[in-house]
């Protein structure tokens, strides 16, 4: 049987993260990106060998993935890409699909880090979230087999239609980004879950229009020409697919390709969904997800409304073709399982690249010998060290593709140990590098070392090279040894800081420095090379951060110096050089320019690769005399920028009642506690537990924060505690929930968890300025202690509210009314209710948002909650 043949082929121009998408095991910018957010230790080994299995031996599982997915990448020329609007809107099942069963490379792009959601698990939000959702896309890429990259547009929260996104975005700015990403990433074929024929997320809308239009103006060469440089070509999709819906048809004589989840990988030994369910896990601020890809499927079902099939498995997912290039080969049938059916190469790329042909990829995992002649042969045959004329790109990425088969095949691995702390500007960087042969045969590695790079800055796949020496070793490398040298890296004075991301996040170079090491080496009287990608991340000298909420709110305080509550802030220095650094933190009550010498000094003495946290106890009179906030500096003997940190102070006019006392079970935000604490409140933070069996009656009132009955779901269950203690005299306060962890659901084992009805609808206020209309004016909760009035809702951030009530008991009274501009007022923003002794409060404004962000308005409505019958 003979395995290989010659054939024409071509493959994509490599791209600023093209060598991180040779194979699913190589570690890529994932991790490296991984490394950087997670906590810091010594060093960090990255590799190009088996993936995270660390037993040796050729035979093994990993080994066997890894060459077999190399081998099957080689058959492939064509490039799929996924767009879509936030991290976890992209379709992992297809993409894993497309990679891991026909070796197509794979790329998503975003056009936002998803900064303006919800997050399920902790208290970050907009930047902060950004960052974090920036990790958990590309883990979730590593495991789907696709490389990620955004366009950096700002995620400014639920907006209803795509004018209201473009309104920030910018029309002409988002497609501008992405013509040049597809210009850069050159795929044969887009696919997206957005529509925009849809009525859902505006960002959604919006995205799926720029696909149309970018479609076109890729390969137009007057749209945006100032792209047209430094490699950047105008390129052509050969054909665009949106995903069909639910049990809609895909509309006139499209040609339909349906993706099979329930299929399995046949090298893996799990279903495509259930890998794909694997990579959706990653997102877990958007979480929870279910476990098991039958639970998975299970809940699809029931909240689809999908129903058929066989118990367990997940209907097929559906694309139309709505667009096609002019001259792009047609589908084969009006079925399909493959979006590249059909495609041929041109006849111009198809002579510059000679690659092999084999239909029996686990074949060539039995007979490595072979295999190595194969490639070897097919290697000499096209001519791989000459660049490409043609598409010297995408010879550049099928050459990396080539090296990276060829050195699995040989058994050559090649780890290099990074610091994972960050590093500086113009330091030094001295990177250890193992060298080892797992194969047969001996090998000679001629040298190894840092590979030089280019600048890469202007790519919003926000990845910056660096350019440096190569190092000669010459030395044989026989099977089963291993050796180790080191190789020392110039950073660039010119580096650009990218620590903290969140600072950082919408800048070019946000994702780091990039420090490729590539080794060349000889087998079988050949020579070949294999790249292996590593990157740092770049932190200043030192850095001076918040450890506390910022901005710093405090309110009136008749026992307080100048009448307001005292605040403890806390700050975190750290130092991110080899070396000590000493100096004094001085606080300036302004955030405008600095002058005298300042209200409060400390000296701070930091040894290497190290961080001290400093307590300020801001008194009234600092904090209400503050202009505009605080400033922070500390003052070296080392040359250049004096870190210094600008923290706003809002004075909130936010009186309580006497003799409060709050108990509250937190969700994933900070804000509630931080806010009573604002407040001059006594409060708790209460378990589950405490619920359960705690006295509640020592808490004038007890706050069921946001999603809580989600976050902890054991809390249904002791949830008619709650409402004893409110029908005691209590008074429980409920905020925002969704609808669909919220409403009865007999399916769910979940009953009506207020007194009364109250069901929840998937109705949103987006319009932070939406205006504010009191119902019921003299209500007390609108006027005690704080008589609120319109000035209490002007300058909220991101929306109103969100998962308004539809339906309500009558016992329920109704304050706020508000709606987006053109749309139906809804009124069930705010609801209060006599509850046998007590009160209960379900509010579904964004108040979370509110007080994290300091609005005086929020902290009045606060107070007035909680003094609530007092």
């Amino acid at each position: 049987m003979r395995i290989f043949k010659s054939r024409h082929t071509r493959f994509h121009r490599c791209v600023a993260l093209a060598t991180f998408a040779v194979a699913a095991s190589i570690v890529t910018l994932l991790h490296a990106q991984q490394r950087s957010l997670a906590a810091r230790q010594a060093f960090d080994p990255v590799a190009i060998d088996r993936g995270s299995d660390t037993s040796r031996g050729a035979d093994t599982s990993a080994d066997r993935i890894a060459l077999y997915q190399a081998l099957l990448d080689l058959r492939n020329p064509w490039t799929v890409m996924c767009v879509a609007a936030h991290p976890d809107d992209e379709d992992g099942t297809s993409l894993t699909v497309m990679r891991h069963k026909y070796g197509a490379h794979t790329v998503s792009l975003f056009s936002t880090f998803g900064e303006g959601g919800q997050n399920a698990i902790g208290p970050e939000l907009y930047e902060e979230l950004g960052a974090i959702r920036a990790r958990e896309t590309m883990a979730a890429a590593e495991i789907q087999g696709s490389e990620p990259h955004f366009l950096g547009l700002k995620d400014v929260g639920f907006s209803k239609t795509r004018d209201e996104a473009f309104k920030f975005w910018g029309h002409e700015e988002a497609l501008r980004r992405m013509v040049l990403e597809i210009r850069k990433l050159r795929p044969d074929v887009i696919i997206t879950n957005h529509s925009t024929t849809s009525n859902d997320h505006g960002q959604h809308q919006a995205t799926a229009l720029m696909v149309v239009e970018a479609f076109d103006a890729a390969a137009d060469p007057t749209k945006s020409p100032e792209q047209l440089k430094d490699g950047v070509t105008t390129w052509q999709v050969q054909r665009l697919f949106v995903r069909v819906r639910g049990n809609q048809g895909p509309g006139g004589d499209s040609h339909v390709v349906y993706i099979d989840r329930n299929e399995q990988d046949p090298v893996r030994g799990v279903v495509y969904g259930e890998e794909a369910l694997r990579a959706l896990q990653q997102h877990a601020t958007q979480g929870p997800w279910p476990k098991t890809f039958a639970e998975y499927a299970n809940r699809f079902r029931a909240f689809s409304g999908q129903q058929g099939g066989t118990p367990g498995q997940l209907p097929m997912i559906r694309y139309a073709l709505v667009k096609s290039a002019n001259g792009a080969a047609a589908m084969p049938a009006q079925e399909s399982h493959n979006f590249l059916d059909g495609l041929r190469l041109s006849p111009a790329v198809a002579q510059e690249l000679r690659l092999p042909d084999f239909t029996a990829t686990a074949e060539l995992l039995n007979d490595l010998s072979r295999t190595r002649e194969g490639i070897i042969e097919t290697y000499h045959r096209g001519n791989w060290d000459t660049p490409g004329k043609v598409d010297p790109q995408r010879k550049a990425l099928m050459r990396a593709k080539m090296e990276r088969a060829a050195a699995l095949v040989a058994g050559l691995h090649l780890t290099a140990q990074l610091p994972k702390e960050p590093v500086i500007a113009n330091a030094t960087l001295s990177v250890p590098i193992t060298i080892e042969n797992t194969g047969t045969e001996r090998i000679k590695v001629d040298n190894c070392g840092s590979a030089s790079g280019t600048n890469t800055a202007g790519d919003r796949a926000n990845y910056t090279k660096v350019n440096h020496s190569r190092m000669t070793t010459e030395r044989p490398l026989s099977p089963g040894t291993s050796f180790a040298l080191t190789d020392k890296i110039q950073i660039p004075a010119s580096a650009k800081i990218n620590v903290p991301l969140a600072k950082h996040l919408y800048e070019p170079s946000a994702l780091g420095l990039s420090l490729d090491v590539r080794c060349e080496y000889e087998v079988d009287e050949t020579k070949l090379g294999i790249d292996l990608p590593v990157r740092v991340d770049v932190a200043p000298p030192v850095e001076i951060a918040a450890a506390s909420a910022s901005p710093i709110v405090t309110s009136p305080a008749k026992d307080g110096k100048c009448g307001f509550h005292p605040v403890d802030f806390k700050l975190r220095i750290s130092n991110h050089q080899n070396d000590p650094v000493s100096g004094e933190l001085v606080l300036f009550p302004t955030t405008g320019p600095i002058t005298g010498r300042g209200s409060a000094t400390r000296k701070v003495e930091l040894k290497p690769r190290d961080n001290v946290d400093e307590m300020f106890t801001l008194d009234g009179c600092e904090l209400s005399k503050s202009k505009g906030g605080v400033s922070f500096l500390l003052t070296t003997h080392q040359p250049g920028t004096v870190p210094a940190l600008a923290v706003p102070v809002v004075v909130a006019d936010a009186k309580v009642a006497l003799s409060i006392r709050v108990g509250y079970i937190r969700g994933f935000d900070f804000s509630l506690p931080n806010a009573l604490t604002a407040l001059g409140v006594e409060s708790k933070e209460l378990s589950v537990d405490d619920v359960k069996n705690g006295d509640l009656s020592k808490f004038t009132s007890v706050i069921v924060d946001n999603r809580v009955y989600e976050s902890k779901p054991e809390l249904i269950a002791v949830n008619q505690k709650l409402l004893d203690y409110a029908n005691a005299g209590g008074n429980l306060i409920v905020f925002y929930h969704k609808n669909d962890e919220w409403n009865p659901d007999e399916r769910r084992n979940r009953p009506q968890l207020a007194p009364y009805k109250l069901i929840l609808g998937g109705e949103r206020v987006t319009d932070e300025n939406a205006p504010i209309t009191f119902i019921e004016p003299d209500h007390p909760l609108l006027n005690v202690p704080n008589k609120l009035n319109q000035d209490d809702f002007k300058d909220w951030i991101q929306e109103r509210g969100l998962y308004y009530p539809k339906e309500w008991d009558p016992q329920f009274h109704a304050l706020l009314q508000s709606n987006d501009p053109n749309e139906a007022p809804l009124k069930g923003g705010l609801l209060v209710a006599d509850y046998g002794r007590g009160h209960y409060i379900y509010t579904s404004m964004v108040w979370y948002r509110e007080l994290r962000g300091g609005i005086p308005g929020a902290y009045r409505m606060l107070a007035n909650m909680i003094s609530y019958g007092r």
